[in-house]
């Protein structure tokens, strides 16, 4: 059993997540793999994981002809643990519209981060075209969010990343999203929140092929990742147990 993890050009990792799936996968027994580029990895060997940025991953899916999937980031199944109107736009509507305070980020990862619009000069430094497809949301205010990381169905771990930390995340809300989440994929993250009033809902979801640990031990993350990797590549996760 074999990793690929991605590290600069002087062989240090390329970050704590890097690191972290290193720790994982070395206790557990594979063999670890360096790279730079993804592209640079010759060997096709669908079994093979990679761990890296999402380009990365991406790059690697389309060298083995797998196709990329799409950002999950707002399922339909999960429309009711929103509590807010969300809705796909582009800069241009956006700019049109005039109806802020909205909060808006790229449909497609990366582009730039996501910022609430309260005013026009808030659009100063998107540096993209208008034209640029964006998700567009009713703008809560969040005093404290959680990542939730689930694999096959169950929730395995819980970090804080932001806000208030002495706020108590609805573990129950998080159970039921599990639960109505009929499409879900082998890993993923549901990222959580409290607003103003105290309720909890979600934020985001995020794919579970290349995202932060937020603190989760090195073990669980390499199974994590393992699942995902699996489930894109149709081979056997070594590491469902």
């Amino acid at each position: 059993m074999k990793v690929y993890i991605q590290t600069n050009e002087s062989g240090i990792f390329y970050n704590i997540n890097d690191y972290t799936a290193y720790v994982g996968f070395d206790a557990l027994g594979f063999e670890i793999a360096k790279y730079v580029d993804a592209d640079s990895v010759t060997d096709l060997d669908k079994e093979l994981i990679f761990v890296g940025g999402i380009g990365s991953i991406r790059k690697r899916l389309k060298k083995l002809n797998i196709q990329i999937p799409e950002e999950i980031e707002y399922p339909d199944d999960l429309n009711y643990f929103l509590g807010r109107r969300v809705w796909k736009s582009t800069l241009h509507e956006v700019m049109k519209e005039n109806n802020f305070p909205v909060f808006i980020k790229p449909i497609r990862t990366k582009l730039f981060k996501g910022k609430v619009i309260t005013e026009f000069k808030d659009f100063i430094g998107l540096k993209f075209d208008e034209t640029v497809p964006v998700w567009c949301s009713e703008v809560l205010d969040f005093k404290t969010e959680w990542r939730c990381f689930i694999r096959y169905g169950e929730l395995l771990d819980v970090r804080y990343y932001k806000g208030q930390w002495d706020n108590k995340i609805d573990l129950n809300m998080v159970a039921e999203a599990i639960s109505a989440y009929k499409s879900q994929p082998k890993s993923f993250s549901l990222d959580v929140g409290i607003d103003s009033n105290g309720k909890c809902h979600l934020v985001e979801v995020n794919d579970g092929h290349s995202i932060g640990t937020y603190g989760i031990g090195p073990i669980t993350y390499a199974k994590f990742l393992s699942a995902r990797w699996s489930e894109l590549t149709e081979t056997e996760d070594y590491l469902y147990f």
